[in-house]
């Protein structure tokens, strides 16, 4: 890859991101898709989809299998980590994940929708007590206390067994079923079943509220499968919850392009993965004009 600039950087890897990095492969571009979870782990636990042409009763996993197999064949560089920021610098973009930085000349959101609900506070103290990430900012809570709300099992514990070095005490409450946490450190305190409702503090976040009671607390990492958009990339319009796109789905910043359930309703498959193609031929025009 020339320069190790990707031409496109595809940002989630459910239908309407795979849809993207295999047509833009198929038009010769270096493509990175970033997908740090399974392939859209919701559409997995689709016991039949009847509705996508062409696959009549197919599972939800067998779908993602036939959709990721399909695009990696075409040889995208697939990233498996999460993409926190987005920074437009001079003619590309600046990827930042927990490992390190990319750089793109066009973007393609395809991160889907947050699943769940912002916390209230949750906005006003981001970066200032509410993080995303516990391995780029657990630094900061060195002997302090922090709560950990997971709705995702494998990276929730990974990161608390990461604070469980670090802080003094560990809340962690995971908001996903599944097997009990396996956590290392005696610090780590799991609370089961217990749901966060709120996030206070005065200038700094000082306790997270839940259906039980207040922990006192100095910062709170929250892990979803997906995070706020508006948070990776400051600046970008949005319509209600969902990112503002025109027809050919471009956003209003210019070389981002956005695909999906991210884009709003209908949250069906076969939108998706028209508007990721959509997308990326509009993200290839758009080089081919700047290349001019």
């Amino acid at each position: 890859m020339a320069d190790n600039i990707f031409d496109i950087a595809v940002i989630g890897g459910g239908p309407a991101g795979l849809s993207a990095a295999l047509t833009g492969r198929i038009r010769n571009k270096t493509v990175a898709i970033f997908n740090h979870l399974e392939f859209s782990p919701k559409l997995q636990k689709a016991h039949i989809v009847d509705n996508y042409p062409g696959m009549p009763e197919i599972t939800g996993k067998g779908l993602m299998q036939q959709m990721s197999a399909h695009c990696l064949a075409h040889e995208p560089t697939l990233i498996k980590e999460k993409v926190l920021n987005i920074f437009p610098t001079e003619g590309t973009f600046t990827l930042l994940t927990p490992a390190q930085t990319y750089e793109a000349r066009v973007i393609v959101i395809a991160t889907g929708v947050v699943a769940t609900a912002l916390f209230e506070g949750e906005r006003d103290y981001l970066g200032r007590g509410v993080s995303y990430c516990a391995t780029c900012d657990g630094m900061f809570y060195r002997d302090k206390d922090v709560a950990i709300i997971s709705y995702t099992q494998e990276e929730g514990e990974h990161e608390a067994n990461f604070l469980g070095e670090l802080c003094r005490n560990v809340y962690y409450l995971p908001q996903y079923k599944g097997e009990a946490p396996k956590l290392r450190s005696e610090k780590i305190k799991v609370l089961s079943g217990v749901r966060p409702k709120a996030i206070k503090g005065e200038g700094q976040v000082a306790g997270l509220v839940t259906d039980k009671e207040e922990l006192k607390v100095d910062g709170v990492f929250i892990l979803r499968q997906s995070d706020p958009v508006e948070n990776i990339l400051p600046g970008l319009e949005l319509e209600g919850e969902t990112i503002k796109v025109k027809r050919d789905m471009s956003t209003n910043i210019p070389g981002v392009f956005a695909a999906g359930d991210c884009t709003g309703k209908p949250w069906q498959i076969a939108k998706a993965a028209g508007e990721g193609l959509v997308a990326v031929l509009s993200a290839i025009t758009y080089l081919e004009k700047s290349a001019k």
